[in-house]
């Protein structure tokens, strides 16, 4: 079993890197949101890193993200459950839909639909940390940066992984 710090969660010794993604899927801000939900798909990843040409972490854009562009602009309401879908008496409007949502996402920018001011973590920092700042900010993925750099993303998947191996690893001496 882990070590316990004095105020931690039971993952002594263990650090970002050692759970993290590596290399992230990344996409730029001048890309449309067409190809950022083929990214997305095609990886099963629900969120991506966005990087300047010089490589630089500018933002991240989430399928919620995506979501709310297509929501606001294509006037999506996404149904209450199945029946919802299917019982819709509004037939033209849903025969419209992906015409609409697909024109919407070939027309719209990366950059016009991230998260502006992401939150990140270092590639040192815990576990700990890093499950904190997710609770915290309640967020689902945080690019990893080693001196500014982007070298990964860490994802609650990542970390309930790590803290499943950090609970049967051995106690570190």
């Amino acid at each position: 079993m882990a070590r316990r710090g004095p105020k931690g969660l039971g993952f002594y010794g263990y650090s970002i890197a050692d759970v993290m993604t590596r290399p992230a899927i990344s996409i730029r801000p001048e890309a449309s949101l067409e190809t950022a939900a083929s990214m997305m798909s095609t990886h099963g990843i629900s969120g991506l890193p966005v990087v300047d040409a010089r490589g630089r972490l500018v933002g991240v854009l989430s399928q919620k993200d995506v979501v709310r562009v297509l929501h606001e602009r294509a006037k999506l309401s996404l149904p209450g459950g199945l029946f919802d879908l299917i019982l819709d008496s509004t037939k033209a409007r849903r025969a419209r839909l992906p015409e609409v949502c697909r024109e919407v996402l070939q027309t719209t920018r990366v950059r016009e639909a991230m998260s502006s001011r992401p939150i990140t973590v270092d590639s040192t920092a815990s576990l700990d940390e890093a499950i904190r700042s997710l609770v915290d900010h309640g967020i689902n993925r945080l690019p990893v940066l080693k001196d500014g750099a982007l070298v990964g993303i860490v994802t609650r998947h990542d970390l309930l992984a790590g803290a499943a191996g950090a609970s049967a690893a051995p106690a570190k001496a």
